[in-house]
């Protein structure tokens, strides 16, 4: 008995020591030659390569990691997000932060591409996730908080006040400092009719939050024009 256990443990060290000969002899012919074209700049050649590695191993979490890169060094910012998504998932505890990184670039990049375009809703689900990813992203949460304040703008503006509380709410709730966050979720409680949550906000925001006679009256005159 003594003796199986001798053999049994080695085994299992060589069984995990050598867990990426698991990636296929093809998957890895395909990864290097992506890689060489990667590191020559030619990232468009190179991404049908960590492509076709993905798909022949598809725990190969380099191939994903280097798929998501071409792309973002291509400026395709969605194109990246699936992959470095993949990568996240499959890369141990100890070795996922090259992944998050690379995924927050990503999914941030992913944003900031969409706001410019106006489609706050896709920039804002883009900018929680990259929260969730790394919740102590300053990028993120601030950039969060401006595309729900322009998703809240632009629900106001289409008739949709009641939506517009819950984006302007969220804004609140992660910056409790942000005068515009607090002016929209005035503007948008106003807009559906309940002016007592208008003014318990506006009332909140001038003891609190605003430090000018400019700021707090900002706020009286949203009062008065509606």
């Amino acid at each position: 008995m003594q003796k199986n256990i001798f053999f049994i443990v080695p085994l299992i060290i060589v069984l995990y020591s050598c867990a990426g000969a698991l990636i296929s002899r093809d998957a890895r012919i395909e990864f290097e030659q992506g890689l060489a074209l990667f590191d020559q700049g030619r990232y468009e050649e190179a991404v049908p390569r960590f492509q076709k590695a993905s798909v022949l191993g598809p725990r190969y979490t380099e191939a994903y990691v280097y798929l998501g890169r071409s792309y973002l060094n291509l400026g395709k910012w969605a194109e990246a997000i699936a992959p470095l998504r993949t990568a996240y998932r499959l890369a141990p505890e100890e070795t996922r932060k090259e992944a998050v990184n690379f995924l927050l670039d990503a999914l941030i990049g992913g944003a900031l591409s969409e706001f410019k375009k106006e489609n706050y809703t896709s920039s804002t689900s883009y900018l929680k996730e990259a929260l969730g990813v790394d919740p102590l992203s300053d990028t993120a949460r601030n950039e969060l908080v401006k595309s729900l304040i322009a998703l809240g703008g632009k629900l106001v503006s289409e008739g949709r006040s009641s939506e517009a509380v819950t984006a302007f709410s969220e804004a609140v709730e992660i910056a409790p400092k942000n005068l515009d966050a607090y002016l929209g979720l005035a503007r948008a409680f106003l807009k559906t009719g309940d002016y007592a949550s208008a003014m318990h906000i506006v009332n909140d925001a001038v003891k609190k939050i605003a430090t000018s006679d400019v700021e707090r009256a900002a706020f009286w005159d949203l009062v008065r024009e509606n």
